[in-house]
C-alpha cells in the first residue's frame, strides 16, 4: 500500500473516531438517548398524581365510604341482635409516651357501637373516656384514645376497654407501665 493511501485511511478512521466521540459527548451532555437521565421514565410507566384531589374526587370518595359504612353497619347490627354472642375485643396498641395511644380491634364490622375506656393507676388515680366505633374493611376499631400523660401519673396502670354494639358487649384488660 502506498504511503499516501495509508495516510488517507488513517485520517478517515481518526476522523470517524473523533466524530463518534463528539456525538457521544453531545448525547451524554444533553442527556439524549442512550443516556437518559434516571428521573425520566418511559411513557409506558404511569406516574402518581400528587396534586390535591379535585372536588369531584372528594365527593366520589366520601359517598363511597358512606355507602360501605351504611351497608356494613346495617348488616352487623342485624347480626348482633340475632346472635347475642360477646364481642371479641383486643388491643392493637398501647403506646406510652408524652401522649398515651390506645388502639383496639373488634371482631365485627360496625360503626354504630361505643367504646368505653377505664384506667386505674397508682394511688387509686383513674381516667375514663368514651369513643365511637369505626368500621374497617374486615373488622372495627375504637376511634382511638389519645391521653396526655399530664392527665395520668407514672406507674403501673390497669387499662380496660369495653365495647358495646347493639345487644353485644366485649372487653379487654391489660396492665402497662406508663
Amino acid at each position: 500500500m502506498k504511503p499516501r493511501k495509508r495516510k488517507l485511511i488513517v485520517s478517515l478512521v481518526l476522523g470517524l473516531l473523533v466524530a463518534v466521540a463528539g456525538g457521544l459527548y453531545v448525547t451524554h451532555h444533553y442527556q439524549f438517548w442512550p443516556f437518559l437521565p434516571t428521573h425520566v421514565q418511559p411513557d409506558t410507566v404511569q406516574s402518581v398524581n400528587y396534586s390535591p384531589p379535585t372536588l369531584d374526587e372528594l365527593t366520589t370518595g366520601t359517598s363511597t365510604k358512606q355507602t360501605v359504612v351504611d351497608s356494613t353497619a346495617s348488616s352487623s347490627t342485624n347480626q348482633a341482635s340475632t346472635t347475642g354472642q360477646p364481642l371479641d375485643v383486643s388491643f392493637s396498641a398501647v403506646q406510652p409516651g408524652e401522649t398515651v395511644y390506645i388502639r383496639t380491634l373488634i371482631d365485627i364490622v360496625s360503626g354504630s357501637g361505643t367504646c368505653s375506656l377505664h384506667m386505674r393507676g397508682p394511688s387509686q388515680k383513674s381516667y375514663d373516656a368514651v369513643a365511637p366505633m369505626q368500621a374497617l374493611a374486615t373488622n372495627s376499631t375504637c376511634q382511638g384514645f389519645n391521653i396526655p400523660m399530664t392527665s395520668l401519673a407514672n406507674g403501673t396502670w390497669t387499662i380496660t376497654v369495653t365495647v358495646t354494639d347493639g345487644g353485644r358487649t366485649g372487653s379487654v384488660t391489660t396492665e402497662k407501665v406508663l
